[in-house]
């Protein structure tokens, strides 16, 4: 696995929202700001 270093842009990814809607980063890019926040959720390994 590739580490992303603080600062430095994010790869293109498509991900599903809860509101049904799949959304691609650099769509939403086009028309807004984006924050990325990583965290381990439920059910990963600690």
């Amino acid at each position: 696995m590739t580490l992303i270093a603080p600062g430095a842009a994010a790869p293109d990814f498509t991900a599903d929202a809860s509101d049904g809607r799949s959304y691609r980063l650099s769509d939403v890019l086009l028309e807004s700001h984006a924050l990325l926040v990583f965290y381990p959720g439920n059910n990963t390994p600690g």
